[in-house]
């Protein structure tokens, strides 16, 4: 754990020393807090208009047109300047969160409900030109594989500041004052980035945005997505799973806003504090996850952290003390957190190379689709057989779906392969050692041995760079214009520069001894430490103008 704090420590260093990155992880982090907060004021707002049912409602007018053209929009950041598109997307946030509040003052809540899905659709913007665009800030190596984790660890600190500011303005002058201050957020989040500088469109093309080829060539990548996840039986399994997961959040958040006005009388501003209940549990399974990298069997820590989510839900009803409920509440936060890293690294583990982006879009679409489906099965439940039926509603689902897929998750562990030798050298390696499991497992399984005797060659000044070296025993000699500069051995790499940057070799690595190596092609690196698969064509254009040239490799 005290390892892991360390590494936390140096990954905020490494962000804040780069006055870009700052500037961009502090919008996004406004942003973030916006997003949670503003949606569930609007959970709120709703249900002060027509209870649960108007509260489920509100949640699918929001989630449903994000379902059927949030992948066209994230699209954007391919094929237009990625720091355009966030600077447009914040703004957008800022316009349709304002137009919200500004109805709501003036009492009009039909119109609320129909300018709602605006603000949610402004939201999915976000995310893909935020990955496309850090690659383009950083200075070295280090910074770019901070900026990606950095972005992980805001979403998780934006579940629990985003609804507690929400609760405090919702207690204090109600729901248009607390979506008005979220549209203030994402106001100081577009100057930050206004004037940043970032890549051209990783995704050079003649087509225009609205041409129909475009949007063809989007549902065509999609189709064979989901084609591949329907054939290949361990991907349907784990996706049936974490599908669940979503409901089982998408239940909670109308939950909260259920239990806050009816069960516990807390208040106006009540769901707000019972939602950063649960971003509070999640923000500290980030520490609890590292402990996942390496585990062989993983099929028991899956089911067990989706029981302690299930049941500390369904301890709520039998608990009308407010403290509890906050704790069992962060405590389906933590465990559910847990699943979800769980079943993203036994879902890294088990599908086959060319099929692990293709799974995880689709997971990604699947969370739209649970988080909807989890307020209709709150709202059904209430209505058979009230609050205790809703809270219970969730273990018996949860009950029903691990007895009959139980074999084969069992089946799925067993059969997954766990590169422990490779996992244990990149955690060695600072460039990796901050990553989260699913990513830190998924560059193991890509990693190719290569053994090499004393006197070679491993890569020579001057020629291009197509991989990079992951030093597992042995000592190499690092030169550059025939001048020693430096020996290098097992916990080391070598070769990124040239990769990050798209430049030649800056130094020539000889092996002093008889070596082993580990290698990951050029492509594979690039999207491991950026966490974007698209990032490799703004770095090869941009990182160069940032980095300086007193790097050896």
């Amino acid at each position: 754990m005290f390892l892991r704090f360390r590494t936390v420590l140096s990954v905020f260093r490494a962000s804040f020393r780069n006055p870009l990155l700052r500037r961009v992880g502090f919008a996004y982090a406004l942003f973030g807090a916006a997003e949670f907060g503003v949606w569930i004021t609007l959970l709120v707002f709703a249900y002060r208009h027509g209870g649960p049912t108007a509260s489920m409602v509100m949640v699918l007018v929001q989630l449903i047109p994000c379902i059927a053209v949030g992948p066209f929009l994230g699209a954007l950041a391919d094929r237009r300047r990625p720091s355009r598109v966030l600077c447009l997307g914040y703004g957008l946030q800022t316009l349709s969160m304002g137009a919200v509040a500004v109805t709501i003052g003036f009492g009009a809540p039909v119109v609320v409900f129909v300018l709602a899905p605006l603000t949610s659709l402004s939201f999915s913007v976000t995310r893909p030109p935020q990955a496309a665009l850090l690659p383009a800030l950083v200075r070295t190596p280090d910074e770019l594989t901070a900026a990606n984790v950095m972005t992980g660890w805001t979403d998780g600190a934006a579940a629990l500041v985003g609804p507690a500011l929400a609760g405090i303005l919702l207690a204090w002058r109600g729901p248009g004052l607390a979506v008005a201050a979220m549209a203030g957020l994402t106001v100081i989040a577009t100057l930050l980035v206004v004037r940043v500088q970032g890549p051209a469109a990783a995704i050079s093309s003649d087509v225009a945005p609205g041409d129909g080829r475009a949007l063809a060539s989007i549902r065509t990548g999609a189709g064979s997505n989901l084609l591949m996840a329907v054939r290949n039986p361990q991907i349907r399994v784990l996706l049936a799973l974490h599908t669940f997961y979503f409901v089982l959040i998408g239940a909670l958040d109308l939950l909260c806003v259920i239990l806050a006005a009816d069960y516990l009388h807390l208040g106006r501003g009540g769901p707000g504090f019972l939602n950063a209940a649960l971003g509070g549990g999640a923000l500290l399974a980030g520490f609890v996850t590292a402990f996942l990298v390496g585990r062989r069997r993983l099929a028991n820590t899956l089911t067990v952290t989706l029981a302690i989510a299930v049941v500390a839900l369904a301890l709520i009803g039998a608990i009308r003390s407010v403290a509890p409920v906050i704790l069992l509440i962060g405590a389906v936060g933590l465990a559910g957190a847990v699943f979800d890293v769980t079943g993203r690294t036994l879902l890294q583990r088990s599908a086959p190379s060319d099929a692990i982006a293709g799974s995880f879009s689709i997971l990604e679409a699947l969370m739209d689709f649970g988080l909807a489906l989890g307020a209709v099965l709150v709202r059904v439940a209430i209505a058979i057989g009230g609050l205790k039926a809703a809270l219970f509603a969730p273990a018996v689902l949860a009950l029903l779906l691990v007895a009959g897929l139980w074999r084969r998750i069992q089946k799925v562990d067993a059969s997954a392969t766990v590169p422990q030798v490779e996992i244990q050298l990149l955690r060695s390696i600072s460039i990796f050692a901050a990553l989260p499991a699913p990513s830190l497992e998924g560059i193991a399984r890509d990693l190719e041995m290569l053994t090499v005797s004393q006197g070679t060659v491993v890569i020579k000044e001057g020629d291009r760079g197509d991989r990079y070296y992951a030093i597992a025993e042995g000592e190499l000699a690092v030169s550059r214009e025939s001048q020693f500069l430096q020996m290098v051995s097992r916990g080391d790499g070598f070769g990124e520069i040239a990769l990050i940057r798209d430049v030649p070799r800056q130094a020539t690595v000889t092996a002093a001894t008889d070596a082993s190596l580990y290698t990951l092609e050029r492509e594979l690196f690039v999207q491991a430490v950026t966490g974007h698969a698209t990032a490799i064509s703004a770095v090869d254009r941009v990182i160069s103008r940032h980095l300086g040239d007193d790097v050896a490799q």
